[in-house]
């Protein structure tokens, strides 16, 4: 197993030096970025510089001049040692700026993974279990209109219901206009408040496939022979189950949860820019559309390593569910 998580750092690494070779080539060839637009604002200024030369004074002060293979190893250079340099939209260094918002992202996506399997995976044994029922159907039915569900219209549905139709939660932001002038206590009750809306999007628009994948692989597991010879012994139908069908059916569903990383640490770009919460997604979103190069190569950075962290973790988790499963 050792030598096996060593291999697959190994590659890990070399993936992830192409994926910084292609971040680092398509952020020098955008038509567009902070660069070409703080030169058009300076170049109007009255007695300025012209746009053409503003642009190479810029460049030259952003590092985005020179030889692409050259500017490339000196980037990874600095990115090694954890300087990806200073945002130019925020004004302040991106791993600075990292640190203030990744919190919001992070408490967002662990409540959403704990709702989502604490539902999902419940609800797909029973609907496994009363497989052609009229719950079968009904579990059926609501994980698909989660499935289908696009994050904005259902997050849209949810602001004109519970904000502007009932009034009782707020429309966007992580904290309501009292929050100052309550005490502990009630300033975390007005985040908890706020974050209900953005939760209850990413668990219902998530929990579907959840709740699909560990139907089908509990039917696959129940029609096995150990568990029609497990019945035949006479154990509990609860033991059956649970004990032996449901570790069976962990395997492929481990899968799905170790490939949850990314969301969990990445932040959930639409649904935080819908509802405004200050996590990582919704200050790259920001970031992206002010053309700030620094940050958005950090945030492609950071979910790259983030995916290719939660694929080992998941390939990992394999041996750990089903003691079958050996790597050699």
């Amino acid at each position: 197993m050792k030598r096996y998580i060593l291999k697959r750092m190994l590659l890990s690494i070399i993936i992830l030096f192409f994926v910084a070779m292609l971040i680092f080539g398509i952020m020098r060839v955008i038509p567009t970025s902070f660069v070409e637009k703080k030169a058009m604002e300076r170049a109007q200024m009255p007695g300025s510089r012209s746009y053409t030369e503003w642009i190479r004074i810029l460049n030259e002060q952003f590092g985005m001049s020179g030889n692409v293979i050259t500017g490339f190893f000196n980037w990874l250079g600095k990115v090694i040692q954890g300087d990806f340099g200073d945002s130019w939209k925020f004004t302040i260094p991106v791993t600075r700026k990292f640190a203030q918002v990744i919190w919001d992202s992070f408490w967002l996506g662990f409540i959403t993974m704990i709702l989502r399997v604490i539902i999902g995976i419940p609800l797909g044994i029973l609907s496994a279990r009363k497989q052609y029922s009229k719950t079968d159907y009904a579990v059926t039915v609501f994980a698909l209109i989660g499935i289908s569900l696009p994050t904005f219209f259902f997050a849209t549905l949810l602001k004109l219901l519970f904000s502007v139709q009932l009034g009782w939660l707020d429309l966007f932001g992580k904290v309501g206009r009292d929050y100052l002038t309550l005490g502990t206590w009630g300033q975390a009750l007005d985040v908890a408040k706020h974050y209900i809306m953005p939760v209850l999007t990413l668990t219902i628009v998530s929990v579907g496939d959840l709740m699909r994948y560990t139907r089908t692989n509990m039917l696959e597991v129940l029609n096995s022979d150990f568990i029609r010879t497990a019945r035949a012994k006479g154990l509990p139908e609860r033991t059956v189950i649970y004990r032996h069908a449901f570790r069976n059916t962990l395997i492929p569903v481990v899968t799905l949860l170790g490939y949850t990383l990314p969301s969990l640490f990445g932040g959930a770009m639409i649904t935080e820019t819908l509802f405004q919460i200050p996590g990582i997604g919704y200050t790259s979103y920001q970031a992206m559309l002010e053309g700030d190069i620094p940050f958005t190569m950090f945030y492609l950075m950071f979910m790259a390593v983030l995916t290719l962290l939660g694929t080992l973790l998941a390939d990992i988790l394999y041996a750990v569910v089903d003691p079958r499963v050996r790597i050699e």
